[in-house]
């Protein structure tokens, strides 16, 4: 069941595409958005209003064993110069915005030169510097969350491999601005991991300290919708054409993406669907929720939720294991000819979970299988698996209110069998962007911000969710996950207890 907000109802297959970006008076304007992915790096020319250009997408250089920050400047400069030269490049440049992995550090030196390999997101490089920033953040008797991945852990632990410590730690979209605009700062949302907005919590500058590090090891925090500065007048030729544009702070993907489906807004629930999940909601107050990041979004906005490990790339997995193929689409397709009405009931943990269990030694299991099941039965097991795990996480946050609709972003919104599955298990609607790419749009209205053309990032939203399309629950599947739900969360928590 699928309408278009605001206008006559259409169907999800139907789904008209983005119009082309904006002329103002005869002048074509458009923000230059960089998306800096694990597997690819994408970039577009955006309207200011959020209207999406052709993308245009290479490899990543993320995915290189070596990792290094420079053969990353040169992957994205080169990708920029390719949009410079497109046919859809505009008359005017209004701004650039990057956006992509997070968790992601580049160590500098006095000069701003790289010192090393980027530390990325799933290097647990810090693990063992848990017990000492667990201290300084006066938190001694629970070390969760302080060790591998936080980014205080990984400064110590480069301290301790270096002898000294690095004049400047920054994640990689912010270094790839430094070598744009020559100025060194840190979004402000990214800097809500070292700065808890919680009551009697030090600050980053106490943190700091008690680690015996200088507050200016991390550039002060600007916020995503800033303007950080203006392209310099750089030495390849191919990106001339951008000296003196203006650029913007911007943030993260999963940041980026909730403005770009429209989410930042007071009680927004979001579902960025990719290869894995990333849920959450947004309030006006900090919450502690077991199990989920809480961060200051905007400064009128928090965020509790965070990252799943499960996602497509587990229907990916159903597909090569059992389909020979590796392809979400697949398992999906066989799922939804799967011919018993009493299918199996699938944990859907191949690779553990994060968010909100935090448990790695999670595995897949399917329990009720019957002689007469068959794959395609199996493959539905995993579709609905999913489903009622990704429904208990957002159940757990606290996320499903009268009127609570989902907004639903990244490449999961163009299966439409998944879409409906996870409406009819959820219960409520799910709204859909008017493009998946939501990182490059919410990058791109974030700037909007920054030059001018919206008056806060409330403007933005309001823009971006007249185009929503919607996918309402069917009752008769919703009370059939409504009945297996009990199970799910029952078998789940067995097996919680046994590892």
């Amino acid at each position: 069941m699928v309408t278009r907000l605001r206008t006559a109802p259409v169907t999800l297959r139907q789904r008209k595409p983005t119009p082309s970006l904006t002329m103002n008076s005869n002048e074509h304007t458009a923000i230059l958005a960089v998306d800096l992915g694990s597997t690819r790096l994408k970039a577009a020319w955006v309207g200011p209003d959020g209207r999406l250009g052709p993308v245009a997408h290479t490899e990543s250089p993320i995915r290189s064993s070596a990792r290094r920050a420079e053969a990353i400047w040169k992957g994205v400069t080169a990708l920029i110069g390719d949009l410079l030269r497109s046919p859809e490049a505009p008359d005017r440049i209004l701004a650039v915005a990057l956006t992509g992995v997070t968790r992601s550090h580049v160590f500098l030196d006095k000069d701003g030169s790289v010192l090393g390999p980027v530390v990325f997101w799933d290097d647990p490089y810090g693990e063992d510097r848990a017990t000492e920033v667990a201290a300084a953040y006066r938190s001694p008797d629970d070390t969760t969350g302080y060790g591998a991945f936080h980014p205080l852990a990984r400064l110590a632990q480069f301290r301790l491999d270096c002898g000294k410590a690095p004049a400047a730690m920054v994640e990689l979209k912010d270094w790839l601005n430094f070598r744009l605009t020559g100025r060194l700062a840190t979004d402000s949302v990214a800097h809500g991991r070292i700065q808890s907005g919680m009551a009697n919590a030090p600050s980053a500058t106490q943190v700091l300290a008690q680690l015996e590090f200088p507050a200016s090891v991390i550039p002060p925090p600007m916020a995503p919708h800033a303007r950080l500065g203006t392209v310099l007048t750089l030495d390849d030729r191919r990106l001339r054409k951008l000296a003196g544009v203006p650029v913007a702070t911007s943030s993260f993907d999963s940041w980026c993406s909730t403005l770009g489906m429209g989410a930042v807004v007071d009680g927004g629930v979001y579902d960025i669907s990719g290869t894995t999940e990333v849920m959450g909601l947004l309030g006006s107050e900090p919450r502690t929720v077991p199990g989920m990041v809480c961060m200051p979004w905007t400064p009128a906005l928090w965020h509790t939720g965070g990252p799943c490990q499960t996602g497509l790339g587990t229907l990916a997995w159903f597909a090569r294991a059992f389909l020979d193929r590796d392809d979400p689409a697949a398992t999906l397709e066989a799922a939804q000819a799967a011919p018993s009405q009493d299918p199996p009931v699938c944990l859907p943990y191949p690779s553990g979970e994060r968010m909100p269990w935090w448990n790695a030694n999670l595995s897949a299991s399917f329990h009720s299988v019957r002689t007469h099941h068959t794959r395609s039965d199996l493959a539905r097991a995993v579709v609905e698996g999913l489903a009622l795990a990704h429904r208990l996480a957002l159940d757990k946050a606290g996320a499903f209110d009268a009127g609570t609709i989902i907004r639903m972003g990244g490449g999961g919104t163009s299966l439409p069998h998944w879409c409906q599955t996870r409406a009819d298990a959820f219960g409520v609607p799910i709204a859909l962007g008017a493009n998946p790419e939501s990182a490059l749009v919410g990058a791109a209205l974030a700037a909007g911000v920054a030059v001018g053309y919206h008056s806060d990032l409330s403007a933005t939203q309001d823009a971006v969710n007249q185009h929503n399309v919607l996918i309402h629950p069917d009752p008769g599947r919703m009370r059939y996950f409504d009945s297996r739900a009990a199970t799910f969360a029952m078998l789940l928590d067995q097996t919680l207890a046994s590892t």
